[in-house]
């Protein structure tokens, strides 16, 4: 006899409003305990009218069926994985030798990418490490550009979601959060 451990069996859940609108999709081994913990912390809570489960053979499916509902089903109150994500392939960035004035060398190539609109409003950005190696800058000086672009308005910081290209039309709420409008 083997002492091998099964993957665990895991809901992929989604929660609808009456009007049968896409709240929010999740994951759990225990759904109706994680939708108690829901009821007692989330705002939209009362919204929820149905829900529909779907039971796959581990978590680490269910993690992976859940970013792809997520970003292709758009629900209104997911914060990871409910944006677009910028292209970026580091291998065509140019690197930036030398010193001196490399932040913003690396901040008007950035500029450019949003200006261009090849990073749309709302699109989330390579993070600071994945900027710095592909420039040869290092990640100290891809924050230095960053922080550039923030005082100027071009990008906006969403605490435990990453970077992401200001969308002047609010389209984006902290946490991630879609405005119902959209």
């Amino acid at each position: 006899m083997t002492d091998e451990i099964l993957p665990e069996r895991t809901a992929l859940y989604r929660l609808y409003d009456a009007d049968e609108r896409l709240l929010y999709i999740g994951i759990s081994n225990n759904p109706e305990a994680r939708w108690g913990r829901h009821k007692m912390f989330r705002a939209w809570w009362p919204d929820v009218a149905r829900n529909r489960v779907e039971w796959l053979p581990s978590r680490d499916a269910a993690l992976a069926a859940e970013e792809i509902a997520i970003r292709v089903e758009a629900p209104r109150f997911n914060g990871a994985h409910n944006y677009t994500l910028a292209p970026f392939d580091p291998e065509t960035w140019p690197q930036l030798p030398g010193r001196g004035v490399r932040a913003e060398k690396l901040a008007d190539l950035i500029r450019l990418e949003i200006t261009s609109d090849r990073w749309p409003p709302g699109s989330r950005i390579p993070n600071c490490r994945a900027l710095g190696e592909a420039t040869g800058t290092g990640k100290t000086v891809a924050t230095h550009a960053i922080r550039i672009l923030r005082r100027e308005g071009r990008l906006t910081l969403l605490h435990g979601f990453g970077l992401f290209v200001t969308d002047p039309e609010n389209r984006l709420r902290p946490h991630g959060r879609r405005n119902p409008a959209t």
